[in-house]
């Protein structure tokens, strides 16, 4: 026992050793109380109430307290008289033993301290009161007798009292301590509650009094008052509880022993002596204590019952309101229908309308569905045969829903289940109407589709797109696998998209190279994802062709090559054509120089030499300067300088600079343009430039013929307007000018300039190039006429960018009109930057 009180210690704080010297001395006094106070006869204690704390504290505060006990019996053992060390300890162990058992024993049945089970109140009563006191009383007795404080005559006596005394301790003091160790809870009807209660406590004492301790009874002395207190012991057993049932059995057990002790009571009245009293007393104690906890328990596990059973219900109705589901049962002896609140919900009343009755059911069920349902009830009835069956109901707000009734069939009830199933059966026939959709998406798709098994690969169905992609028709593929078919071009591909199907469970847009049946490769963009078709797993493929795609973006690619080819050629020629002219022109003045030192020198015979050296210059010149233009204008470094200028000025210096060209072939130079014509505003020298151009290739191409320029004012309309202004704006700088400007939209003054010549002229599919960069009408022309092509190629582009544009029209040998339409006012920018329109 001391290595068992030394591990319990071990490793315990202050507290430990706090709550073990509160036991011992709670202990202690109540022994001492009890033989104090409680001694009314020097053979039999009514009651020994330190035997039931010391049950409660163990219980409450677990076995590891036991030397409290041991403790404070062993201080109130050495108070008795002739007690020595020796059987102070002896009776401080049976003391604790006891204690340490009933504990024990309560715990092995999951004794619970709130008494709320008959089981705790069985336990408490037979395992504590009755079992575990049978050790502290025998022990007890065997050591009175053997110190020879009393007789072996008298062990039964000895044993009996104290035996009686710890079971009633127990049974009085241990429930009154267990159940007000917290204190109770108020419902909602606090004052009610509490006036109730107050009006129970005062009775129980007035009775109490009147039955106990009240010695003016000799009127009613006769009758067995001591039942009075008993409707008030189970008014607190069923209205307050298993707390103030242990609360009026300690008080009345109270009064009972005061009575005693006053020499009052229903117990002194037929006994002879005060030892047969407090037996009465004990007998009328341990059954009061009894029945009043043992019905307490009852009572209390009645409410948990119907608390668990309301809960049921409440769980049970909920879940029917979540699954939509009613029920009813149908008593076949008494023909009475019972049915759930949501069977009201699913009829969408409210619950309790009306009487449960089969007629009054089959009124909500719809009229060409009611007839199925009375037959299957009625085959129910007098057929015991059970049914399922799904039929709609006809609601008073006027919509419709479909349940699934099932009914079971005993030879007592009819039992049956109404569920709604209306969102399930929406549900059905949206989830059809998709395969459906799915099923014409899939036949009908413009992508390839097909679904092959997970393991083998193995082609289960395609639609069409897919196999027209391949060439098979549909006999000849389902059932195949890709390497059947040969269509892998490369065996890796059919590996790795496994691989990937394997670790993605999807395969996403892969670029593949299949082999169709006659042997055609074809690039695929190809994805993937796993599907179940009832047990089988399988794989949804869907194709798309990008052969052409890939080969039309290999085109792209190329011309944008070529694109930036070209670019890089009109800046190399343009770098070039600057380099070169700057060399021609020391030529070409060189030249000059020397023609005037030949002739003060008299040496005539090098003049016409220099003047070819002169002249091939100026021819070389001038196509390097056309080369120039050009590339400026593709390379998009070409500024537009606008000024404002007369009319007949430019017209007087172009025919003085083109008569001598036209004089060279015979050609007769008619100019035609009013002495009013005015002036305009737009970029001078480009305009001369490309007026130049024009009646240079009609002096060229011309011989012995007649040459007419006419210059030309026109006013314009005001659709006119519009439309000249939109594309005015593109090389302005990319967009329309805004419509509400003066000088944008409103009509304007054009200036024609037309140059008409009597030459060659053109066939239609010359006509068709004549704009077009390094073209003349055909190589013969570039032989006998020469110049690079691109005169014509400049003057449309000059022209665009003045506002204006330029036509032309000719026969094959009857010559060739150009008009060039230029606006006379152009604006007030005197620079705006060109944008090649062929760009946009």
């Amino acid at each position: 026992m001391q290595t068992k009180f030394l591990n319990a210690i071990k490793g315990h704080s202050w507290r430990y050793f706090l709550a073990v010297g509160a036991i011992a001395l709670i202990y202690y006094a109540a022994s001492e109380f009890a033989i104090g106070t409680l001694t009314l006869s020097t053979e039999i204690y009514p009651m020994w109430p330190a035997a039931g704390i010391a049950q409660v504290a163990l219980l409450l505060f677990g076995r590891q307290l036991w030397p409290g006990i041991a403790i404070g019996g062993f201080l109130f053992s050495m108070n008795v008289p002739s007690a020595n060390i020796a059987t102070a300890l002896i009776s401080a162990g049976a003391r604790t033993l006891q204690a340490w058992t009933g504990t024990y024993l309560l715990q092995k049945i999951n004794f619970s301290a709130g008494l709320d089970r008959l089981k705790d109140v069985l336990g408490i009563v037979g395992l504590a009161a009755l079992g575990s006191t049978l050790i502290n009383s025998t022990i007890g007795s065997i050591l009175v007798c053997v110190t020879g404080l009393s007789s072996w005559s008298n062990f039964g006596t000895i044993w009996g009292s104290w035996w009686v005394g710890d079971a009633l301790g127990i049974l009085l003091v241990a429930p009154l301590l267990l159940t007000w160790q917290k204190l109770p809870k108020i419902g909602t009807h606090r004052h009610q509650q509490l006036l109730e209660r107050a009006i129970w406590l005062l009775l129980l004492l007035a009775v109490g009094w009147l039955v106990f301790c009240s010695r003016t009874r000799a009127a009613y002395a006769r009758y067995p008052l001591e039942y009075l207190p008993f409707p008030l012991v189970v008014w607190a057993a069923f209205r307050f509880g298993q707390r103030y049932t242990a609360l009026s059995n300690f008080i009345l057990c109270g009064f009972a022993i005061w009575g005693i002790a006053r020499g009052s009571g229903p117990f002194l009245k037929h006994a002879s002596s005060i030892p047969q009293a407090l037996l009465s007393l004990q007998a009328f104690i341990a059954v009061i204590a009894v029945t009043g906890l043992v019905l307490a328990a009852t009572v209390a596990e009645r409410h948990q019952a119907e608390t668990s059973l309301r809960a049921s219900e409440a769980s049970l109705a909920n879940a029917q309101r979540i699954a939509q589901l009613g029920n009813w049962d149908l008593d076949l002896n008494t023909q009475q229908l019972r049915w759930s609140e949501e069977i009201y919900r699913i009829l969408g009343q409210r619950p309790g309308t009306f009487p449960p009755s089969l007629e009054a059911f089959l009124q909500y069920v719809h009229s060409e569905d009611r007839e199925l349902v009375k037959t299957s009830i009625d085959a129910a009835l007098f057929e015991q045969q059970p049914y399922s069956i799904d039929y709609r109901l006809a609601l008073p707000d006027g919509s419709q829903r479909t349940v699934c009734e099932q009914a079971a069939v005993n030879s007592l009830y009819i039992s049956s289940t109404v569920q709604d199933i209306t969102d399930r059966k929406r549900a059905e026939a949206a989830l059809r109407a998709s395969e459906e959709r799915f099923s014409k998406a899939f036949h009908a798709s413009p992508v390839g589709i097909g679904i092959c098994t997970l393991t083998d690969a193995r082609f289960l169905d395609a639609n069409d797109s897919f196999l027209r992609s391949l060439g098979w028709l549909r006999h000849e593929f389902i059932g195949r696998t890709p390497s059947d078919l040969g269509m892998w071009v490369n065996s890796e591909d059919g590996r790795r998209l496994a691989q990937m199907l394997e670790a993605q469970n999807s395969i996403g847009n892969q670029e593949i190279k299949i082999r169709t049946k006659l042997g055609d490769i074809r690039d695929w963009l190809l994805s993937g994802e796993l599907i179940d078709l009832g047990s089988t797993q399988c794989v949804l493929i869907m194709t798309s062709d990008i052969t052409e795609r890939l080969r039309s973006e290999e085109f792209r690619r190329a011309a944008l090559a070529a694109e930036s080819a070209n670019r890089s050629k009109s800046i190399f020629l343009a770098n070039m054509s600057h380099e070169l002219r700057t060399p021609l022109n020391a030529i070409i003045g060189y030249s000059e120089i020397l023609q005037e030192d030949a002739r003060d020198l008299g040496a005539d015979e090098f003049i016409n030499d220099l003047q070819k050296i002169n002249t091939a210059g100026q021819h070389l010149l001038a196509l390097i300067k056309d080369i120039l233009d050009f590339s400026k204008i593709e390379a998009g470094r070409i500024d537009l300088h606008v000024e404002t200028f007369t009319i007949l000025n430019v017209v007087d210096q172009v025919v003085a600079t083109i008569a001598p060209t036209a004089d060279k072939n015979n050609n007769l130079l008619e100019i035609q343009c009013p002495e009013d014509i005015g002036s305009m505003q737009t970029d001078l020298t480009k305009l001369r430039q490309s007026l130049l151009n024009l009646l240079s290739n009609a002096s060229k191409f011309t011989c012995s013929g007649t040459i007419t320029f006419t210059v030309t004012r026109s006013p314009e309309t005001p659709a006119e307007a519009a439309k000249r202004n939109k594309q005015l704006g593109v090389y302005r700088g990319g967009a329309p000018t805004d419509n509400s400007s003066p000088s944008g939209s409103s009509p304007r003054d054009w200036i024609v300039f037309t140059v008409k010549d009597t030459g060659i002229g053109m066939s239609s599919e010359q006509l068709a190039k004549i704009f077009d960069p390094f073209t003349q009408a055909d190589s013969s022309t570039t032989k006998k006429y020469g110049g690079t092509g691109l005169g014509l190629t400049i003057t449309k582009k000059f022209c665009e960018m003045m506002g204006g544009e330029i036509s032309a029209f000719s026969e094959l040998d009857k010559g060739s009109t150009f008009t060039l339409l230029l606006p006379a006012f152009l604006g007030d920018h005197s620079t705006l930057l060109f944008t090649d329109n062929s760009e946009k």
